[in-house]
């Protein structure tokens, strides 16, 4: 059972299947485009011929933005600098940190929410692709198992959000009242800098071992037909502690990547100030080709965990039976 070969095996998994690359793709964008056109209707409106227009064409009037958010209200009052260009990167893993991914605006959350049940229905069928490589498959078989296996992913999901929520509520909220009364008299701010990043990174760590075990949890509902949530985690977490090396190196190399292109493109991501349509379709085309890198990256998770699972068991393409353990 080597790292390395789950690793690259996975990534041959992943780009052999391209077509879930674009399926996901596409979900992405038929739930982020209504919401860009409302905001982009709503900007356009307040914005209509005056000067500001020009303004805008170089860099974003902080004076503009601020009247903007005073009149405006519904998922406009979310556009700000901090969705823009490597902004947005830091923002999304601040909430996620402070248990705020919830705390946003309802619109977001429902698009969210749809999106997370397209992603929660197509992860049965991902997952029989990355596990079954050397069979036929077809956008019949993988919708078909996706139909089969959604209410057990379902579940997961549920059971998970639980897990999220209970991370904060009992761990990380209260280390952060604590901390906070502990350094109430520290005149150091790096004293105070450092216990906060201390239980940023503890509970980055429990999100992780968590994500980990739901995903191996998924892996077992599809490759051992497994029906049950609760005993589909429990085989996940049990996998992880019989074999903590590979899996949580795995991860950590997984990490590393995902990490790398969040790097990557906050160094390229465009700023605030396309001056001409040639920046604009650059800018596009940036943040394009970075969600398809996170997708890509996200399904390269899922295929090298599959592969890691299946030489556990000493059968890389493992079919089971129908006696398999419910």
């Amino acid at each position: 059972m080597s790292v390395l070969r789950s690793l690259w095996f996975g990534l041959g998994r992943v780009l052999k299947a391209p077509a879930l690359l674009g399926w996901i793709y596409l979900a992405s964008l038929a739930v982020s485009l209504p919401l860009a056109t409302v905001v982009r209707g709503k900007i356009a409106t307040h914005v209509g011929g005056s000067l500001v227009e020009q303004n805008l064409r170089t860099s974003l009037d902080l004076d503009w933005y601020g009247e903007f958010v005073e009149e405006v209200s519904g998922v406009a009052a979310t556009f700000g600098p901090e969705v823009i260009g490597h902004m947005a990167l830091v923002a999304n893993l601040e909430r996620l940190l402070d248990g705020e991914l919830f705390a946003a605006h309802r619109t977001l959350l429902s698009a969210g929410g749809l999106f997370l049940i397209f992603w929660t229905f197509l992860v049965g069928g991902i997952l029989d692709r990355f596990a079954h490589p050397r069979e036929p498959h077809s956008r019949a078989r993988l919708f078909g198992h996706s139909g089969e296996l959604f209410w057990r992913m379902f579940r997961l999901l549920i059971l998970s959000v639980l897990f999220y929520l209970a991370i904060f509520r009992f761990v990380a909220n209260p280390l952060h009242d604590f901390v906070e009364q502990a350094t109430r008299d520290v005149t150091t701010e790096r004293t105070v800098l450092f216990w906060t990043a201390l239980v940023y990174l503890f509970t980055g760590v429990l999100l992780a071992a968590v994500s980990m075990a739901f995903d191996y949890a998924r892996i077992a509902v599809v490759v051992e037909r497994r029906r049950s949530a609760v005993l589909a985690l429990l085989r996940g977490l049990g996998f992880i502690a019989r074999h903590p090396g590979p899996t949580c190196g795995l991860y950590l190399l997984l990490l590393i990547v995902a990490a790398a292109v969040m790097l990557f493109y906050g160094a390229i991501a465009p700023s605030s100030s396309p001056s001409n349509w040639a920046a604009v379709l650059g800018a596009l085309a940036i943040g394009q080709a970075y969600v398809l890198a996170r997708i890509l990256v996200k399904l390269w998770f899922l295929a090298s965990q599959t592969v890691l699972f299946q030489d556990a068991q000493g059968q890389p393409d493992h079919t089971p039976t129908p006696s398999a353990p419910r």
